[in-house]
């Protein structure tokens, strides 16, 4: 993996400067000519590579527009493609198409910021291109825009609103059709369980069974050691809460990506979100619950949106506990909920789920110099 800075190639004379070039590595020849022949009539040039070190040997030569990859390839994975274009060439897009079943391989090129993924085989071949049509159209639109998660699915303009011709609706369909791929997706996207930042540790535990909708929590540390996170109830969301736990962690990362400097306040956080579930057909109330620990000021502060918790101050002396009242779920009207704040958090301390019945949730966050 490279993170060292490099000269961008010049494009190939080769090249039509005047059809956008799209690079497709696969190492299937069948399924890249049926592809490169379905792209050629949509005027695109295309680039074919049969493995990943053959695309970063092309890439010395010529940066295409748009790269479309398989995940199993021999020599250098999709996988591997995917992390060191990532390094090389931050701004430019990617949409990863694979037969894989295991989500786990899915969850790491999704954190890595893909554009897009979609599966094998391609029975709609206008959702392939109307997956690149979109790819394409934001890379222009946004010239500095980096890849993350958040472009995954959902597209959302600075007003938080969602336009339903950008939505890519049918992996929310596959999704919804196919339960066990969805809750391993949710489950392989869970991020690091231990997290460290100067003197603060922070590790979450969560305790279910395989076979349900999970309980999906995550977090990103923000200037001046503030930690911010969230949980969110899958299974509360019913039909949809495959799709609305995907948009809340798209909202999220998008919320936190923009005012990463700034002192987020977990109501406009809130606003954005019920913004957005209310802007898709996809998406309905859930269940969830979001922080900021302030490790600076030794405080956490909490917004219920219909899980309820407590905060146990790890102080053997004082034995505080908070209790955090249910609240309005997220998308009924939470922003009309309390805000918990100014809890004390100097030693660290626990903060507990209730009533999930067969299910558990504890965040841990321990003050290292205080042991």
């Amino acid at each position: 993996m490279h993170k060292s800075s490099m000269t961008i190639p010049q494009v190939d004379s080769a090249v039509n400067r005047d059809m956008q070039s799209i690079m497709l590595v696969d190492d299937d020849p069948i399924f890249r000519t049926m592809m490169a022949t379905f792209l050629s009539t949509k005027n695109y040039q295309v680039v074919e590579a049969s493995n990943g070190l053959e695309a970063l040997q092309l890439l010395r030569d010529h940066v295409p527009d748009l790269i479309v990859c398989d995940l199993d390839m021999p020599i250098m994975s999709g996988i591997e493609l995917v992390e060191e274009v990532s390094w090389q060439f931050p701004m430019l897009p990617m949409i990863v198409v694979s037969a894989t079943e295991d989500m786990r391989d899915v969850a790491k090129v999704l954190r890595f910021g893909i554009k897009d993924f979609l599966t094998k085989p391609i029975s709609q071949l206008q959702n392939f291109a109307s997956a690149i049509h979109t790819s394409l159209e934001e890379s222009k639109t946004n010239p500095s825009f980096s890849r993350d998660f958040s472009s995954q699915w959902f597209n959302i303009n600075e007003s938080g609103d969602m336009p339903e011709e950008k939505e890519l609706y049918w992996h929310l369909n596959h999704l919804k059709e196919h339960d066990v791929t969805a809750r391993d997706l949710l489950q392989a996207l869970q991020p690091p369980r231990d997290t460290q930042q100067g003197r603060w540790r922070c590790s979450y535990h969560i305790l279910q069974p395989a076979e349900a909708m999970p309980l999906v929590f995550d977090y990103s540390w923000l200037m001046e050691g503030r930690f911010a996170f969230y949980l969110v109830d899958a299974a509360s969301g019913e039909d949809n809460g495959v799709a609305t736990s995907l948009l809340i962690r798209a909202l999220f990362n998008d919320f936190i990506r923009t005012r990463k400097q700034s002192h987020s306040d977990l109501k406009d956080l809130a606003e954005l979100l019920e913004k957005g579930i209310s802007c898709t057909d996809c998406a309905e109330p859930i269940k969830a619950l979001f922080g900021i620990a302030d490790m600076v000021d030794g405080s956490l502060s909490i917004l219920p949106a219909g899980l309820e918790s407590h905060w146990y101050v790890a102080d053997d002396a004082t034995g505080k506990n908070q209790a955090i009242e249910t609240g309005i779920e997220l998308g009924k009207g939470c922003v009309k909920n309390f805000v918990t704040s100014d809890l004390p958090m100097r030693r660290g301390g626990d903060l507990v789920l209730s009533d999930l019945g067969f299910r558990s949730f504890k965040l841990t966050i321990k003050n290292l110099t205080c042991d």
